[in-house]
């Protein structure tokens, strides 16, 4: 190829003639790989279901680790998608800079093309610089590359080849490719497995002033991390593997992992300066505006806050689409910092008093549905969890910021905030690290980060979340085994006990021990079903490993447990699962199916699994319903379960294509990926699902079927748990055991204890109702005394009442009977209940006028008592902590009043 020739740079920014729409840009990369013999495969869900080591999926390669790792295959060698990427923890923390800075975001699309084993570095740099140049028209001389230098320590030498690729192949100019070392041009999965050099494209966005040979220069250049250079794409070249002693190996072919940050490329396809200024970001932002009657770009505040705002719901819109939960660990740990961040940005800065997130969900939609349509799907479901969790933030905010100002009040600008103290701001108010950091620098004050670790590895439920994300082999561990074949579906007792051959065994942490074989019938936890027990004996039937549950990695099934004898790799071994626990979960798993199927015909179609427990004890089934079930709709449910095992239809399970299963309406489940070959299980035509688990022969096999408990674990989320077969005969022998006792107590028939409870309800109902209208006239006493006592100032009727022997419930109808004494009143009156000390402040007419607003008070007044207050202008309440700080109270309302009025 001959040399190119290189115009003279350009000395102005980037302007694009076009504005193409985000829709058409991710589809242009979508067709230009497809078109070069790449399958378009959907991105995973945003959260791995079978990578426990990650919280979220924080690249486009997560979902093809397997296949980097050798423990997974697919049936193409090409492919190409549009990722959905949550970064909030580990090395790729991008959370506290996101909002300040106009390029940071914890939920962004990362565009991916890939090869296992097919094409490599020419191919991949010929088509990234003709879809860059070519299709999408940037200009050349504003492209710089870069390739890996090579490293000492390792032994590697420069990428040489990569390097004459780029001047071969391309006309890119010779001083813009540029050799960067390990930092910023070896890429790595993790601290072992597959990894190699990479080579980057980045463009100059320069402005007319600016020397275009900027790039070259380390300090204001390429990879000196400023606005004005920036990474389009980073194309991975895995040519090695390395091991747990630090070593690289060569891999046997090379695999091209290849990423584009879509929000990146799409600024600088839209000419804009920043990712939010794009249409990713403008209808969310338009929303945000007609919420808050402000504008983005009016200040810097209210741009922060808007950015916070539509990149977290961003976030939290895709991961709740996808099935997961706000909760006070893991994943659902970090969505709920997500939504509390964004919240207070709204209540502090933008002064949004009311619930306001979940009114985002709509425009991330309209944004987001026509490339990820299970967000559209999940649109009701979404609104309604953000909706609960924000106005739950809300009720626990205030009190939280009257213990942080206690905290905080005698330290000066400059100090340090104890981490251990501040730790229980989290603890007890739901507060996020970051959230508590931030607050402290509104004050000026550092928060001891070192007492905050602390006290959180001290705290239970954290220690619990850490546990779990555990890596179950390490990278060279998994290199060295090949795939485990699996029997479990295997008819007769192939499903049970297979002979086989063990290939590895490895410690467990001091709890045993983990055994690898080349075929096994036990099946591996996944699909909300346990993994099964059993034992793993030698060729005479002498136990050799005690198994207490069964994981996967990949391809590979790994058996956990105790070891009770030795064998050495190769050995002949006969592996037995545990056949009364395995037929009493695959009645709670086949039992689970029906039950799903049940709940979508008595309470619509709306209803989606969240989540499953499938033990040989019981089941458990969440799923999306905006309100509790009525004994009627719970009895229909567990009918029509119970009728379709008395049918005893066959349990059927056929191998399909995806697309042809879903075009018969077999139900996929949200949240978990699927291949091109998928599992059905139909039960008599009723129940068709995709499931990999193990089930029933027919559905007699299943036995009788009860609800035990049904109840909210989430907003928009109940959870069912239930028992089948022996389980289900204990459960109803208990309940009439319990029956039979209620009846002995009550000295009735067991027949007519409804209506004997009943009897009793009404009596006490009867009762309260006195006790009410003893209390209504106990307020009438004082309605009359706290009228004669009002004093007109400034023609106001207005006063400060301390009333001790009046309840929270009593104060508020006091407070709704002073409002009828006319159109002018300014009023604040506590009182108490038990510890507690309520308070209610109203304005009216004039002295609302005058500026004596109820919620500003009633804030000022928390923050005095020790508890939360707000309000509206004209009516606000609250309720203290601290009786002994009455007088201040008083005193400040008081003063607060003449000030005013």
């Amino acid at each position: 190829m001959s040399q190119p020739s290189h115009p003279t740079p350009k000395q102005d920014a980037i302007k694009q003639t076009a504005f193409p729409p985000q829709n058409a840009v991710r589809q242009s990369f979508l067709d230009f790989f497809a078109e070069r013999g790449h399958r378009i495969v959907p991105s995973s869900p945003v959260f791995p279901q079978d990578d426990p080591t990650l919280l979220f999926i924080n690249a486009g390669m997560n979902q093809f680790k397997d296949v980097f790792l050798g423990t997974g295959k697919r049936d193409y060698q090409r492919a190409v998608d549009t990722q959905k990427c949550i970064r909030v923890q580990g090395k790729h923390n991008d959370l506290e800079e996101v909002g300040v800075d106009t390029y940071h975001h914890t939920f962004f699309e990362m565009l991916g093309n890939w090869s296992f084993g097919d094409y490599f570095k020419r191919e991949a740099i010929l088509w990234h610089w003709q879809l860059l140049t070519e299709v999408w028209k940037l200009p050349k001389e504003r492209l710089w590359v870069t390739v890996f230098g090579g490293d000492a320590e390792d032994g590697l030498e420069a990428d040489t080849e990569a390097e004459a690729l780029w001047l071969e192949l391309t006309d890119v100019d010779p001083s813009h490719v540029l050799r960067f070392g390990r930092k910023d041009n070896f890429w790595e999965m993790g601290e072992t497995g597959p990894c190699g050099p990479c080579s980057e494209l980045h463009i100059d966005r320069g402005g007319p002033n600016d020397d275009p040979a900027d790039g070259a220069n380390p300090s204001i250049g390429v990879n000196a991390g400023n606005e004005r250079f920036i990474e389009l794409c980073n194309l991975v070249f895995m040519q090695f593997n390395r091991l747990d002693n630090g070593s690289l190996q060569r891999l046997p072919a090379g695999c091209i992992d290849t990423g584009m940050g879509f929000e990146r490329v799409l600024s600088v396809l839209q000419g804009k300066h920043s990712n939010y200024d794009t249409d990713l970001f403008s209808p969310i932002f338009a929303a945000l505006s007609r919420v808050t009657g402000r504008a983005y770009g009016s200040d810097s505040a209210t741009d922060i806050a808007f950015r916070v705002c539509a990149d977290h719901v961003r976030a939290v819109t895709s991961a709740l689409a996808d099935g997961a939960l706000p909760s006070n660990e893991g994943r659902g740990y970090v969505l709920r910092r997500l939504i509390r961040r964004a919240s207070r940005y709204g209540l502090q800065t933008l002064g949004l008093e009311e619930p306001f997130l979940f009114e985002l969900v709509t425009p991330v939609i309209e944004v987001l549905g026509q490339a990820f349509p299970e967000m559209v799907a999940r649109q009701d479901h979404v609104r309604l969890v953000l909706r609960s969790e924000e106005e739950s933030f809300r009720r626990t905010l205030q009190r939280g910021i009257v213990q942080f100002d206690r905290m905080t009040r005698e330290l000066a600008q400059g100090a340090t905030l104890e981490g251990r103290g501040a730790y229980e701001l989290y603890a007890t108010y739901g507060f996020p690290e970051d959230l508590v950091r931030l607050m402290a620098a509104e004050r000026g004050l550092q928060l001891d980060s070192a007492g905050w670790e602390k006290a959180a590895n001290a705290h239970s439920e954290i220690s619990k979340s850490e546990g779990h994300f555990k890596q179950l082999l390490s990278a060279e561990q998994v290199s060295e085994l090949a795939s485990t074949v699996s029997t479990y579906h295997e008819p007769g007792e192939g499903s049970l006990v297979q002979t086989a051959h063990l290939l590895a065994r490895f410690p467990d942490e001091g709890k045993g021990e983990r055994w690898v074989l080349d075929r096994s019938p036990f099946y591996a936890e996944g699909g909300g079903q346990v993994g099964d027990a059993g034992r793993i004996e030698d060729a005479h039937g002498q136990l050799l490993l005690e198994v207490e549950s069964t994981q996967r990695i990949g391809d590979i099934v790994v058996h956990l447990g105790k070891a009770r004898g030795q064998a050495a790799p190769g050995s002949a071994l006969v592996a037995r699962v545990d056949g009364a626990k395995r037929r009493r979960t695959m009645a709670n798993h086949t039992a689970t199916h029906l039950l799903h199927k049940a709940l979508r015909e008595v309470l619509g179609e709306h209803v989606t699994q969240q989540g499953s427990y499938v033990g040989p004890d019981r089941l458990r089934f969440d799923f999306s319903h905006p309100k509790g079930l009525t004994s009627a709709e719970v009895a229909d449910v567990e009918r029509r379960v119970n009728a379709q095992i008395l049918r005893n239809e066959a349990v059927c399970t056929s191998l399909e294509t995806f697309e042809g299963a879903k075009a018969r309406g077999v139900m996929a489940l949200f949240g978990e990926k699927y291949g091109d070959e998928v599992r059905v299980v139909d039960v008599g035509g009723w129940s068709m699902e995709l499931c990999g688990g193990t089930h029933v022969h027919a559905a007699g096999d299943i036995g009788p079927f009860v609800i035990a408990t049904e109840r909210a674990i989430q907003a928009g989320v109940r959870r069912i748990e239930a028992l089948t077969h022996e389980g289900a005969l204990e459960h109803l022998a208990e309940v009439r055991g319990l029956l039979a006792q209620t009846a002995r107590e009550l000295k009735v028939k067991e027949s007519e204890v409804p209506e004997r409870v009943a009897s009793l309800l009404g009596d006490l109902k009867k009762a309260k109702k006195a006790g009410s209208q003893q209390a209504a006239s106990d307020v009438g006493v004082v309605f009359d005394r706290v009228k004669a006592a009002l004093e007109p100032r400034s023609g106001v009727p207005s006063g400060v009442f301390d009333l001790p022997d009046v309840d929270s419930a009593s104060l508020r109808a006091l407070g709704d009977r002073l409002q009828s004494l006319g159109p002018d009143l300014a009023v604040v009156l506590f009182g108490r209940d038990g510890d507690k000390i309520p308070f209610v402040i109203l304005s009216r007419g004039a002295a609302l006028e005058k500026g004596w607003q109820a919620g500003k008070v009633a804030k000022t007044l928390a923050g005095i008592l020790g508890g939360g207050g707000g309000g509206r202008p004209e009516s606000a309440q609250g309720q203290g902590q601290n009786v002994a700080a009455a007088p201040q109270a008083l005193e400040a309302a008081r003063n607060a009043l003449a000030a005013t009025l």
